[in-house]
């Protein structure tokens, strides 16, 4: 890309953070919103996000800013702040936007009020502007350590995300493209679900082989949501589908999982979310994804069990039970 551009990041958690960490070792103008003071000073001062990313060193050409109204010179606009808040976050710049600005998401979820995807919380904010997805296996800090991974960057048209593509890769972080934005968004938003499933299922020592029978019950429930709502099967099967599962099922590093394991432990959830300062977007994507369920007129036994845990006080034990004894069927 010859044209020099600009470049907004709105969100400096940990994934926020390694974005534009990422943009602004290739590009000079990336700018970095942060709603807390304390972040923006504490990386103008450090070049560290302490918060939210430590021990990483920032390029010294990364800016940042508490005033989303700096972004109105975006050129690339990448959205990583939790799903719960992005509407309301956006709406403030929907008017000073550029309506030539390439919109990306990086965030992974499901709206709880209407059930929409986050592409559709953009357009309904920014319905003029192109939008992008970028979502794959993708732990912020092992990114920004440097170590090598790939990731799933989707729009309409593939000219698109190759010019997004062309703005964040490296070396060691290798993104392929599609035209899927519905299946790039799908498996991202319903895995951090049924990572709580099998960080509950790992937390009772229900050993290994329960842990693939749910990984691969869960893809299947995925796939189903996914034919619904008009995903294409290869993006499902891939980077940010049961790529993104299978990471997010088998690692304690992934605040879900960890959630999972800490409630079959016996602590109580509001005791663990007010513990972290980051969101487990689990425990708000499984009630979105219900009443997604519900629309859709479709069965989604772990999503419903993990729902029950997490909404309706139920015993975990006889979640699990309830779900072992669920009819026989035949395998889709």
């Amino acid at each position: 890309m010859s044209k020099q551009v600009n470049i907004g990041v709105i969100g400096a958690g940990a994934w926020g953070t390694t974005i534009a960490k990422l943009l602004s070792e290739k590009n000079k103008n990336v700018l970095l919103w942060a709603k807390e003071t304390h972040v923006k000073k504490n990386i103008e001062k450090s070049r560290i996000n302490k918060i939210f990313l430590n021990n990483i060193a920032l390029p010294k050409s990364l800016n940042i800013t508490n005033s989303i109204y700096d972004m109105k010179t975006s050129d690339f606009l990448f959205v990583v702040t939790p799903t719960q808040y992005i509407e309301s976050t956006l709406r403030p710049i929907r008017s000073i936007i550029k309506k030539s600005c390439v919109i990306v998401n990086c965030s992974k979820g499901i709206d709880i009020k209407s059930s929409a995807l986050i592409s559709d919380i953009i357009k309904r904010v920014f319905p003029q502007n192109t939008i992008g997805i970028l979502s794959g296996p993708n732990f912020a800090y092992e990114i920004a350590q440097g170590k090598p991974t790939a990731s799933l960057i989707a729009a309409k048209n593939i000219l698109t995300s190759k010019k997004i593509a062309s703005l964040i890769s490296s070396k060691e972080f290798r993104p392929y493209l599609s035209n899927d934005i519905i299946g790039a968004q799908i498996c991202g938003a319903m895995k951090n679900v049924y990572a709580i499933g099998c960080g509950i299922i790992v937390g009772k020592n229900f050993g290994e082989n329960a842990v693939a029978s749910v990984i691969s019950r869960s893809f299947s429930e995925i796939r189903l949501v996914g034919a619904r709502l008009g995903a294409q099967e290869d993006t499902l099967s891939g980077l940010s589908g049961l790529g993104d599962l299978f990471l997010t099922c088998s690692s304690k590093k992934s605040r879900n999982f960890s959630l999972g394991y800490s409630l079959a432990k016996g602590k109580k959830i509001d005791t663990f979310l007010k513990s972290k300062t980051t969101i487990a977007e689990g425990t708000y994507t499984v009630k979105a994804v219900k009443n997604l369920s519900k629309k859709l007129k479709i069965n989604l036994p772990i999503n419903d069990a993990v729902y029950k845990i997490l909404y309706l006080n139920k015993n975990i034990n006889q979640v699990i039970g309830d779900l072992l004894n669920r009819p026989i069927v035949k395998e889709n």
